[in-house]
């Protein structure tokens, strides 16, 4: 088993308030950012009791309230948690929070089962879990309400392959089988395990494919509904300064890669892997 809990939380501990700037200080993490937050805005109706499993420092968590949603958050990390409420303060949106929970989302059992209308579970909480990615899963689909759905953003394998020619990563490529399953790679895996103690990747990590996803999700009694991506034209490494700094421009780029976020031709290119999936029953 390599997913441990403790090292999880250490790096969150540790990244602080970074968690928060990393959506903000480029073009592309802008876009991620309004790729995800699209979701919510489709899926969040007012009044709906809202889970937010791997908060982070609330970002998302004050998108759900301002849709006149009440969210309850949980993350392994305090210093995250303590983040969230400090922003949810902010914007006198505390009495629209149901709780602050430091749980592992292997473990949600002291929340109620099917308690939630919408599980939101962005960035890679489910990725870290590795090996036991479905009993994350699980986790999610118990607190969901029959009929109730999930958002879930992971780590995608294409998404990261693709960062090979931006990064001109030819060390990587020498030493790939340090760093991945190479061969499942190589055999078209749809899931595929990063190596522990690989320098590449700061946790050992899940990656997925589009179909991995889906497969995983219909597994544990949801029916997928859509499947997305963040970033699947431009990579998030790559330098955009021409771009960014043009506002007419980034919006096209910006409003050009929402509107292709759900093509199946595309959806495997970028970095995380997005769906929206509905319990079964």
């Amino acid at each position: 088993m390599t997913y441990d809990q403790r090292t999880v939380a250490d790096y969150f501990d540790a990244l602080g308030d970074r968690e928060w700037d990393r959506l903000e200080t480029s073009l592309q993490g802008r876009i991620k950012y309004a790729v995800h937050q699209r979701l919510i805005a489709q899926q969040v109706l007012p009044g709906m009791r809202v889970l937010d499993v791997g908060a982070g420092p609330g970002r998302f968590a004050l998108d759900i309230v301002e849709r006149g949603a009440s969210v309850t958050l949980v993350d392994l990390s305090q210093v995250q948690l303590d983040l969230a409420r400090e922003r949810l303060s902010a914007r006198s949106a505390l009495d629209q929070c149901g709780g602050f929970h430091r749980l592992d989302v292997l473990d949600l059992t002291s929340l109620g089962a099917a308690s939630y209308d919408v599980v939101v579970c962005f960035g890679g909480a489910v990725s870290y879990t590795r090996e036991r990615h479905m009993d994350a899963l699980d986790q999610l689909a118990r607190v969901t309400r029959p009929g109730g759905r999930i958002l879930l953003s992971v780590m995608s394998l294409y998404g990261v392959l693709r960062l090979l020619g931006p990064l001109d990563a030819a060390t990587f490529l020498e030493t790939v089988e340090e760093h991945l399953d190479w061969q499942a790679v190589l055999s078209g895996a749809s899931v595929v395990y990063t190596q522990p103690g690989s320098p590449e990747f700061h946790q050992p990590l899940a990656l997925f494919t589009a179909g991995g996803l889906r497969a995983a999700l219909i597994s544990t009694g949801f029916e997928v509904e859509a499947v997305a991506t963040s970033n699947p034209l431009v990579a998030e490494q790559q330098p955009l300064p021409r771009i960014a700094e043009n506002a007419r421009a980034a919006r096209a780029l910006t409003s050009l890669e929402i509107a292709l976020s759900q093509q199946p031709g595309l959806v495997d290119a970028g970095s995380h892997l997005l769906a929206v999936a509905k319990k079964s029953g």
